[in-house]
């Protein structure tokens, strides 16, 4: 961020280095900052007897898996999880003040029908922006037509959440055009040069949205995997010389305030 590179962050409310983000937004005034909703890792921020379908007996939320399942059963309490969301919003305000946009850890709002829960909650605390979930997918190796028959599963899930963006937008939620994928590349620039220039950049009006987890140390218990990719990514970015070279490409960095907001619609069907 200080690089000028990264021009959006954001903020995981129940985490432990969660005091370091006071601050953020003197610092970099020139960022967007958002919330990182979770409920697939660490401890709520609610006490643990408001949330008992949200956790399991160590208090700690249950792991993705366990989610995503309890969460198909019906065994988690959808009102709990927007109480927990809103909660989490509050202590992120003392941080950072109101989120300019949020997404949520491990993308657990991806999960059918909970994404209808986070749109609403997010839309009715007043945060309109929200990550994008239109990608653009740019292989380095084949076509995207062979990208997508060698990973229908990957083409599938993907028509599924833009259909929900659709909606989403439909009812006031903005976001990105398109959410910039390289699959298989190797975290250097060459690739993220290869790949700016094949985009088909008239398509977009407002902005592509490139998500990196930079990370300065190699942690595989927290990140369980890619830990190594991101220190490589945190490298990469923090290069002096990378805004100069996005900046000869043509690339201009922005945030989420380049997103104009429609009108605001309070309902989501």
């Amino acid at each position: 961020m200080a690089n000028g590179v990264v021009r959006a962050t954001c903020v995981m409310a129940n985490m432990s280095a969660f005091d370091a983000a006071m601050g953020l937004r003197q610092k970099f005034p020139h960022c967007s900052l958002g919330i990182h909703w979770t409920v697939t890792q660490g401890y709520p921020v609610l006490p643990k007897e408001d949330v008992p379908t949200l956790i399991g007996r160590d208090g700690e939320f249950h792991p993705p898996s366990d989610f995503r399942r309890l969460w198909l059963l019906g065994q988690i309490d959808k009102s709990q999880v927007q109480s927990e969301l809103i909660a989490q919003y509050k202590r992120c305000c003392q941080a950072i003040g109101h989120p300019d946009f949020w997404n949520t850890h491990q993308n657990f709002h991806v999960y059918p029908r909970i994404f209808d829960v986070c749109v609403k909650t997010a839309l009715k605390l007043g945060i309109v922006a929200m990550r994008s979930h239109r990608r653009v997918t740019l292989p380095l190796n084949e076509s995207l037509t062979q990208y997508n028959v060698h990973h229908p599963l990957y083409w599938l899930k993907g028509f599924g959440i833009a259909w929900w963006a659709h909606k989403a937008e439909s009812c006031g939620a903005i976001m990105p055009d398109g959410l910039f994928y390289m699959p298989d590349a190797a975290p250097i620039f060459s690739s993220l040069e290869i790949s700016v220039q094949r985009v088909a950049w008239p398509k977009i009006n407002k902005a592509l949205e490139f998500v990196i987890h930079p990370s300065t140390v190699v942690d595989a218990r927290l990140f369980r995997r890619n830990a190594e990719r991101r220190v490589q990514e945190y490298q990469v970015f923090a290069d002096p010389h990378a805004l100069r070279r996005l900046k000869e490409l043509g690339v201009q960095l922005v945030g989420f305030e380049v997103l104009q907001k429609p009108q605001y619609v309070p309902a989501f069907t």
